[in-house]
């Protein structure tokens, strides 16, 4: 039986693995906010974080980023497929997903390189 773009236990292994990427990089990013979580969110901690770990902390919250979407579509998909079963209904979840996923990463990626150099600069 073809499936479209990507077979079903495919997208649930990517499921799965992009669980444990959320658990991984959900948890070095609370890390950033050690000791202290009231004194990690102020203005010059921010700054301070970003400076000093330029590059690792940006990778962090961009991996958080597209993480984060790509586990939610695939499991928003899931729960669609479970409940329409008309003839189109896997094409159209599909491109409509594809569609919301792609706008949603560049309207992140535009906010997060705007914070992010607003906040070095």
């Amino acid at each position: 039986m073809v499936m479209g773009m990507v077979s079903a236990s495919t997208l649930r292994k990517i499921q799965y693995l992009l669980g444990i990427v959320l658990v991984v990089v959900l948890g070095i990013h609370l890390a950033f906010r050690w000791p202290s979580y009231e004194e990690s969110i102020t203005y010059t901690a921010a700054i301070s974080h970003i400076q000093a770990w330029d590059f690792l902390y940006a990778a962090v919250l961009y991996i958080l980023l597209y993480a984060a979407l790509t586990h939610g579509l695939i499991g928003f998909r899931t729960l669609l497929l479970e409940l329409w079963h008309w003839r189109y209904a896997r094409v159209t979840v599909d491109v409509v997903l594809i569609i919301i996923g792609v706008a949603v990463a560049i309207v992140g990626t535009i906010a997060l390189t705007g914070t992010i150099l607003a906040l070095i600069h």
